[in-house]
């Protein structure tokens, strides 16, 4: 799943899905073409999914995690019938290839200094993962931090809930997934499917009816 691939090791880049195609047959042996689709087609491209003539010869479809920034990659992993398995075993190769730099003191005297917030919750944690040696040392700081979380956190809430605006978020994001293209009169126009709800659901709010709704329908394609 996207949310759970790391950065990349690289440049920090954002990992994402690529897919391709390669002949099945190798050198040698007779399904293998040694013309334009075979051996002059090279390695397989990122993007390559253009499909072949009846003439050429098979290809399976592939697929690998690769930095959209940089272009580092993983092996390509063939899809065969089960596209989301192979997506997965990709993704754990990709989370596999990281070397974390080690934490040191020097990030944590300039995180010190800096006025934290609840949007740097993800960097403190960041940063105590990575952290292997000098515990007694860096515990209390980690603590210090810890704290300093918490009570931006609890100003956070007071102020604004993110909390029905993180839900909000997850049902926009299942409706546009589950979103298709049709054609009408030679446009092309966005169709949402039909939802649809239950009259115990009456008694409930507009807005609380809608979400209801939007929350029983399935979960959305995380690829």
């Amino acid at each position: 799943m996207y949310e759970q691939l790391y950065p990349c090791d690289h440049c920090g880049g954002r990992g994402t899905v690529g897919f391709s195609q390669r002949v099945v047959a190798e050198i040698g042996q007779p399904g293998f073409d040694y013309g334009k689709f075979g051996r002059d087609a090279g390695p397989p491209k990122i993007g390559d999914v253009t499909p072949r003539p009846p003439f050429a010869p098979q290809t399976e479809k592939l697929a690998c995690i690769h930095c959209a920034d940089c272009g580092m990659s993983t092996p390509w992993v063939p899809i065969g019938s089960d596209e989301p398995a192979a997506l997965n075993e990709a993704a754990r190769i990709w989370n596999r290839r990281l070397a974390r730099p080690k934490l040191t003191e020097g990030d944590l005297r300039d995180l010190i200094e800096k006025e934290l917030g609840a949007c740097d919750m993800q960097m403190v944690i960041d940063m105590l993962a990575r952290n292997t040696e000098e515990w007694e040392t860096r515990g209390p700081i980690f603590a210090m931090l810890a704290q300093r979380l918490v009570d931006a956190s609890v100003s956070t809430i007071e102020s604004w809930p993110i909390d029905p605006v993180l839900q909000d978020a997850a049902r926009y994001r299942k409706l546009v997934q589950l979103a298709k293209w049709v054609d009408i009169d030679g446009e092309r126009y966005v169709q949402f499917p039909k939802i649809p709800t239950p009259r115990e659901h009456d008694d409930c709010l507009f807005e609380d009816r809608i979400a209801l709704a939007v929350d029983g329908m399935p979960d959305r394609d995380r690829w």
